[in-house]
């Protein structure tokens, strides 16, 4: 090759180098544009883009009119008590290496693999903060994320309780991939437990309260999931990539509970209760149906730092009978209330909780439902015990709760109560979580998508 032909070869690679890192350069530059325009958004309450770190760990941005700091993200493994740092990460196998994708709209996406590897921002620190999402506020939470197996958790406080039906720490979560949907589930609670455990079907013991986005997604592919509650609307909704899709779903325990035919609405979906917190939730009394008694519900708010009590009926058909409440809250099986209070059992009755001291981590709530019968009165199914505990964590790609075989469904394959589970969880890669504490619009969602279709 001589001197002429060798200088045309150089600079062709020279050329081609730098169109390379030209492209590389410009990429980067729409990516970080991707989370300037995500940070600079109003009302967030924290975005985590598995890049922007405080010392070695990861923290989120933040709207300073809402919060005033960040809040750090740590790796976990189910089984290992401890936290880890990027840098830190103690796992090398298959199943639980750290690994990232760089395709999506922030350009870190970080694997995550059922309970091999997930990651949380622990309770104290968020506790009674935004980030805290209880009661009726108004929040919008959104996802950057691509499913490569197994779909379920994307990110949420969200603690299934070992599918016990009054245990649990649920609050709001994204899902993808349950109730045989292809699509976002948005999962959101008022009891922190089963949704209905006044019934018997087979998974009463489970969450049940969701809305769904009625368009799929196939794995392998980078979408933003998203959600808006409005309660002042009373309405939980689901977006895909900025767009709404409306589905219809037959729930079969709602519909056996309440015992409506066909389908109801599931995007957006209907919920006028306040979110769970440790402190102030919903309680279902069971041994009861629809049929015999003419009630789907009888339900009880309890507000432990309000001190207050408001039962409710769900009763479609008139019936006339009399009910009663028995309430307490124990410490070491002692009664802080000296003896438990009756409530008089009609819908919207209203009661002041007697408590002389605060209410501690590890106190139990007591409370019974007693009807009328003659002249004596006669408790309705079981006595419930609901044992007051610190909030669940906020976790990426892990639901905790998640406990060994034995209630079989086709959305697991097999999944029950018992010790935490390091199989379950989903396999997943996420590129970025943000939460808001107003309900974005639809052009900002779709903003917010980066062209993701």
């Amino acid at each position: 090759m001589n001197k002429y032909k060798l200088e045309i070869v150089l600079l062709f690679v020279f050329v081609c180098l730098s169109a390379s890192t030209v492209s590389a350069q410009s990429i980067s530059a729409e990516k970080r544009a991707n989370i300037q325009t995500t940070a600079a958004t109003k009302g967030l309450v924290a975005f985590w883009d598995f890049s922007h770190e405080e010392g070695k760990t990861w923290a989120s941005y933040f709207d300073p009119e809402v919060v005033k700091r960040s809040f750090p993200v740590k790796l976990r493994r189910i089984g290992d008590s401890k936290s880890y740092t990027a840098g830190t990460w103690p796992y090398q196998d298959d199943d639980s290496q750290l690994m990232i994708d760089e395709s999506g709209p922030f350009g870190k996406g970080i694997r995550f693999n059922k309970g091999n590897i997930y990651a949380s921002v622990e309770r104290k620190q968020f506790d009674k903060t935004p980030l805290d999402i209880h009661g009726k506020v108004p929040f919008t939470m959104i996802a950057w994320c691509k499913f490569v197996g197994k779909r379920h958790l994307v990110a949420g406080i969200w603690d299934e309780g070992g599918w016990e039906r009054y245990s649990g720490r649920r609050q709001i979560a994204l899902f993808g991939g349950m109730f045989q949907q292809k699509g976002i589930v948005v999962h959101i609670s008022a009891t922190g437990a089963a949704s209905y455990p006044q019934s018997n079907h087979r998974y009463a013991s489970t969450a049940r309260v969701a809305a769904f986005d009625g368009q799929p997604f196939e794995d392998n592919q980078w979408v933003a999931m998203a959600t808006c509650f409005d309660p002042d609307q009373g309405e939980l909704s689901a977006y895909l990539n900025g767009k709404m899709t409306p589905i219809d779903y037959k729930e079969v325990v709602a519909q056996g509970v309440f015992q409506f035919e066909g389908k109801r609405p599931f995007n957006p979906y209907p919920f006028r209760y306040p979110i769970y917190s440790p402190h102030a939730f919903v309680i279902k009394y069971n041994g009861y149906n629809i049929k015999d008694d003419g009630i789907g519900e009888h339900r009880l708010s309890v507000d432990l730092d309000a001190l207050t009590l408001l039962y409710e009926q769900e009763k479609p058909l008139p019936k006339e009978e009399s009910f009663r409440i028995l309430f307490d809250v124990k410490r070491k099986e002692k009664s802080l209330l000296g003896k438990a209070m009756e409530m008089e059992g009609v819908h919207l009755q209203k009661a002041t909780i007697p408590l002389p001291v605060d209410i501690k981590c590890g106190d139990v709530v007591w409370t019974s439902l007693e009807k009328q019968q003659g002249r004596e009165w006669k408790q309705v199914g079981t006595v419930i015990k609901r044992k007051i505990r610190e909030g669940a964590p906020f976790t990426f790609g892990r639901a905790l709760g998640l406990g060994s075989d034995a209630l079989r469904g086709p959305e697991w394959g097999t999944m029950g109560l018992g010790a935490e589970n390091i199989k379950y969880g989903s396999q997943i890669y996420i590129d970025g979580v943000a939460v808001f504490n107003r309900i974005l619009s639809r052009e900002e969602l779709k903003k917010l998508s980066f062209g993701l279709k």
